[in-house]
């Protein structure tokens, strides 16, 4: 009898079944459908269920800003990766902050988004909505940065780039109408503003982007901070 479909010798409804993983463990919520063909647990995460491809893929395909993105002079890019900005965000912590020790940290900052999407600021710091959502996220955080063994909690130099990035965006791909007038107040911090150039990569590009800063990342990685046995390379 298949193990998905037991536990303990006692068949399960279906309702039950999903709270089962392969190994015939007992999890708290329900899964998601990953990239690599592994279920996740995003209630009951574990380290070891955590794969860089999977997160290098599922930020490729999930959107910035909510998709009100444009180019300024290609008209048909109007998409930007989360996978894209972390790798800026990475790029300025070690050559504009000189924190070559904090480039994985910066680069895996938003991974947690692989799994519970990337909310846009008005919800994500909205006193009354952003609870149930901080929980997730800090669950999920604190096992990616197990995964990795990053410096956890982040340290600011990650929040002070993510923003010099996000004003980057803002100032490239961002529009607002003319009835908007030049009074919006912003979200975030845009006393810096990172020197880039936004390409607004597709998917697989954004995808293949982040994986080889990751392992440009990692190849680097010791000189500052054990690497997990498993990403030794």
């Amino acid at each position: 009898m298949n193990i998905m479909n037991t536990l303990h010798g006692k068949e399960l409804k279906i309702e039950e079944r999903n709270l089962i993983d392969r190994h015939g463990n007992r999890r708290v919520g329900n899964y998601m459908a990953t990239s690599t063909g592994y279920k996740y647990w995003p209630f009951d995460p574990k380290p070891e269920e955590i794969y860089i491809e999977a997160i290098a893929h599922h930020l490729a395909t999930k959107a910035r800003w909510a998709g009100a993105t444009q180019h300024r002079r290609f008209k048909s890019r109007i998409f930007f990766a989360v996978a894209e900005h972390s790798v800026y965000v990475a790029d300025y912590v070690r050559d504009v902050l000189k924190r070559p020790d904090l480039e994985l940290e910066a680069l895996l900052h938003d991974a947690p988004e692989y799994v519970i999407g990337d909310l846009i600021r008005p919800l994500k710091y909205s006193p009354s909505f952003r609870a149930p959502f901080l929980e997730l996220e800090d669950l999920n955080e604190a096992v990616v940065a197990k995964r990795f063994n990053l410096v956890h909690p982040f340290p600011r130099e990650i929040k002070i780039a993510d923003e010099a990035v996000t004003e980057a965006e803002h100032q490239q791909i961002i529009f607002w109408h003319p009835d908007e007038g030049g009074e919006t107040v912003e979200l975030h911090e845009t006393k810096a503003v990172a020197n880039i150039e936004i390409k607004m990569l597709e998917p697989y590009p954004a995808k293949e982007f982040f994986l080889d800063a990751y392992y440009n990342a990692i190849a680097r990685r010791e000189e500052y901070r054990p690497l997990p046995q498993a990403f030794r390379v």
